[in-house]
């Protein structure tokens, strides 16, 4: 069980290989396993992914609104490539709900390309 606490507002080196750990995983839910996510956390893999989000709602909203914007970012790039309009627009999109959720938690967006 993927669980990732918001409620906790600094992260070290160790939570911070899990927070990437958990958002890869996520990802790979939203995308399947035939999606080729570059990280090796030297995390076990498993069928199937259960996660719980805890924190304030306002908290939980931005990282899902983030999420959602990466994943739109992902797919565009996937579909359309990465010099396409769409890609563009959902990159800016991707971005500006990342720097909203950086600047409500304190806490560190875990992707840069």
């Amino acid at each position: 069980m993927i669980k990732i606490d918001l409620t906790k507002r600094t992260l070290n080196e160790s939570i911070m290989q899990w927070w990437g750990y958990w958002n890869k995983k996520l990802l790979r839910h939203i995308y399947g396993d035939d999606t080729s996510i570059v990280a090796n956390l030297n995390e076990k893999e498993g069928d199937s992914v259960e996660f719980s989000i805890k924190g304030e709602y306002e908290d939980v909203k931005a990282y899902a609104i983030a999420l959602k914007a990466e994943s739109g970012y992902l797919r565009a790039y996937i579909n359309k490539g990465k010099n396409a309009p769409e890609t563009q627009r959902a990159k800016k999109e991707a971005d500006e709900a990342s720097k909203r959720f950086v600047n409500k938690t304190g806490l560190p967006w875990p992707f840069k390309d």
